[in-house]
């Protein structure tokens, strides 16, 4: 039978694991896990509550031994076929902060594979893309992003999030390399603006239009 706390438990760690390390936090989780199937008469929610639980005690526990309660932000880019805009920039913003902000992306109808030319500018700007692949969109009940990039998506997909934003970007499907190119740079000018807006500056040296 499938854990359906998998989720629950590496949303947790992603969140808090410049906090605590694993065992601390699976300790919190498996705990409050235990309580929460003990007493529970639906079972069909229990992993939207014992997440919600888990995080409000592990945000307490960081506040009483003087550390900073805020967890690490999280950011989802979303386009339609997480093959390009998306790609640029998640990997971007991983290029520029590392692993003080979460980041993620997703498509709304993964097909085709991962844009040659995005790979290309990628890895002309020093990232690596070996572990790029693309992702399809999983709306999700347990865990919500502190912002959700739109890209070329009309509609806000059923995905939880504090805050959504819309950013025109042109797609960079069928574009030439060089246009490829200014289009990753509008990306990054963006996102150097939305990392302001979080409180996260990005790593000295990193950004290339800065």
């Amino acid at each position: 039978m499938k854990d359906p706390y998998v989720i629950v438990r590496e949303d947790l760690h992603r969140r808090y694991e410049q906090y605590f390390d694993a065992e601390a936090i699976d300790g919190v989780l498996d705990r409050v896990i235990a309580e929460a199937e003990a007493t529970a008469k639906i079972k069909t929610f229990l992993p939207v509550l014992v997440e919600r639980t888990a995080a409000e005690e592990l945000e307490d526990m960081a506040v009483d031994i003087n550390r900073d309660g805020d967890s690490r932000r999280e950011i989802l880019f979303v386009c339609e076929k997480n093959a390009g805009r998306s790609q640029l920039a998640a990997n971007i913003t991983h290029h520029l902060v590392g692993d003080r902000v979460m980041v993620r992306s997703v498509g709304l109808n993964p097909t085709g594979g991962v844009d040659s030319q995005v790979l290309q500018v990628l890895q002309e700007r020093g990232i690596s893309t070996d572990h790029i692949y693309q992702k399809e969109i999983v709306p999700r009940t347990v865990h919500r992003s502190n912002v959700v990039v739109l890209m070329g998506v009309d509609e806000v997909p059923g995905i939880p999030a504090v805050r959504y934003v819309h950013w025109d970007i042109e797609d960079p499907a069928g574009q030439s390399i060089e246009k490829v190119r200014e289009i990753a740079d509008e990306v990054e000018k963006r996102i150097l603006v939305l990392l302001e807006e979080i409180g996260k500056a990005p790593k000295e040296g990193a950004s290339e239009v800065a």
